[in-house]
């Protein structure tokens, strides 16, 4: 026997069977049960959510010859067995993105008058019914409001936007929600089980997540997965087929993000030769700053122990002092790049662009409040014009000097001191102020330390010290090279001597 693929033999064959629609599988169940069928059903909804199948399902029920109590078909009678071969005489499946016209319209008027060949109702399943002309539809709405009493009609379409509001009203609606994770999950497990395929946990989570609530995609995957693997199915095995970020690959990237633009632009290198796809990089990176969002603000607990080991390892290289409107304006950026794409913008640069403005913003410009601020006094002046130029005055000379030496080795290290400044004080020791905390943060590493030791000593000797803080260097205090005018001084004096001070020496 041919081999079939796995969602066509776990596709769900009763109402029992049906996962995560619980509420309209309810309301079916309890129209069967007590006769109190519509003639017109719409199921829309994201694809692979169930709908053709839930249709199939419902067209057995109404014709089952011994239903079960509970509303569900039998799949043991002859009208269940033929349904579900797709050799019933009563029971016809239309797809309208091939059949579309006025005419398969009108050859279903005819038909329709026909009673039943065996079965108590004759029902159309029309799929992808959003494709119809509009023709088709003004042929179809007499017929759809008012059809013989054994006519029975199941459209369904992923875009029911696009049905005429006259063909909306005719029917009675059922949405058809994205099934969730753990839902997904753990119907791959009990397929797992049944096929006696050995896979690890969290490679059955990350088949869910890939498949973005669709049912059939996720078993589709699944297979494509089993397919290719010699051993367990893994984490890994998932991640190559599916086209996405592994955890590992995931780390690097913000590490990339947190050290500087020359690493980004070699991260995302990388992740090109290995052939995955930018739109997924970006939907990766987005669904990642959501979930470290809610790690931080409300806790590990809302993980699996999978995801919450994957983001403790990314947690400690993000900012800690991001707000909740920083993440939400990253998301958005990743959205917006995803959005260019779809413009025609060239891959490659929309999602380097996105990167780029992600660590300008979370790592640069983070709207914080510095932890500890060194308090400066100002020194009480004293009775000597001498106290107008500071004791410890910024050695701007010498401090760009050090400026220049970091940015010949490392550029990604010198963009971290963009308005930063320094001072040294009588001990020879520097002391850098760093206006963004987020900088100073960042200037810990160790490979960001070794670049400011070996510029600092080169500079000011190799006994020279020095140390980082967040804020501005204190006001007043003037640089090595500046000089007062002798106006200046003179009023200076003044002011503080009295207007009656006798200068002498100043020109």
């Amino acid at each position: 026997m041919a081999y079939q693929a796995l969602y066509r033999i776990y596709r769900p064959r009763s109402f029992s069977e049906v996962q995560g629609q619980d509420r309209i599988v309810a309301t079916l169940r309890e129209a069967v049960h007590q006769g109190r069928l519509t003639h017109a059903y719409l199921f829309s909804g994201p694809r692979g959510t169930g709908k053709t199948s839930v249709a199939r399902i419902l067209a057995k029920a109404v014709n089952c010859e011994q239903r079960c109590e509970n509303g569900d078909p039998c799949l043991k009678c002859p009208s269940c067995q033929s349904i579900e071969r797709g050799q019933h005489l009563d029971v016809i499946e239309i797809d309208a993105a091939s059949n579309r016209g006025i005419d398969e319209i009108r050859d279903i008027k005819e038909r329709i008058t026909h009673q039943t060949a065996v079965s108590r109702y004759k029902v159309y399943i029309i799929d992808e019914a959003h494709m119809l002309t509009t023709e088709a539809f003004n042929a179809f709405l007499k017929t759809l409001e008012e059809p013989p009493a054994h006519v029975l009609f199941i459209l369904a379409t992923t875009e029911a936007h696009k049905l005429p509001v006259t063909v909306l009203s005719r029917c009675q609606r059922y949405e058809f929600k994205r099934l969730t994770i753990p839902v997904i999950q753990a119907r791959l497990q009990f397929v797992a089980e049944q096929e006696g395929i050995a896979v690890e946990p969290e490679a059955l989570e990350l088949v869910a997540q890939a498949a973005d609530g669709a049912m059939r995609d996720a078993l589709s995957l699944f297979d494509q997965v089993v397919a290719v693997a010699t051993h367990a199915v893994t984490v890994d095995d998932v991640a190559r087929q599916a086209g996405m970020i592994g955890q590992r690959q995931m780390a690097e990237l913000v590490a990339a993000l947190a050290h500087g633009v020359d690493d980004v632009i070699q991260v995302l290198g990388d992740l090109r030769i290995q052939g995955l796809d930018e739109k997924l990089i970006l939907r990766d990176l987005a669904r990642l700053m959501r979930d470290v969002m809610l790690y931080r603000s409300a806790g590990p607990q809302l993980f699996s122990e999978y995801r919450r080991e994957g983001l403790e390892q990314v947690v400690t290289l993000l900012p800690k002092n991001i707000d909740t409107n920083g993440w939400i304006d990253a998301i958005d950026q990743l959205a917006q790049a995803e959005a260019r794409l779809r413009g025609g913008f060239p891959p490659d640069l929309a999602v380097e662009l996105a990167c780029l403005k992600l660590q300008r913003n979370l790592w640069a410009e983070a709207p914080v409040r510095p932890e500890a601020v060194p308090q400066f006094v100002e020194p009480s002046p004293s009775r000597s014009p001498e106290t107008i130029v500071s004791e410890q005055p910024p050695q701007t000379r010498d401090f760009q000097a050090v400026l220049d030496i970091i940015k010949r080795d490392r550029p990604s290290t010198h963009a971290l001191f963009d308005k930063a400044t320094g001072t040294v004080d009588a001990n020879n020791t520097l002391t850098i102020f760093f206006e963004f905390p987020a900088h100073r943060q960042l200037m810990d590493q160790p490979h960001n330390r070794d670049v400011v030791d070996r510029a600092v000593k080169a500079v000011f000797g190799p006994e020279a010290q020095y140390r980082f803080v967040d804020g501005t260097a204190p006001n007043g205090r003037l640089s090595e090279d500046s000089t007062v005018s002798p106006t200046a001084l003179k009023a200076a004096i003044k002011e503080w001597f009295g207007p009656n001070v006798e200068l002498t020496g100043i020109d």
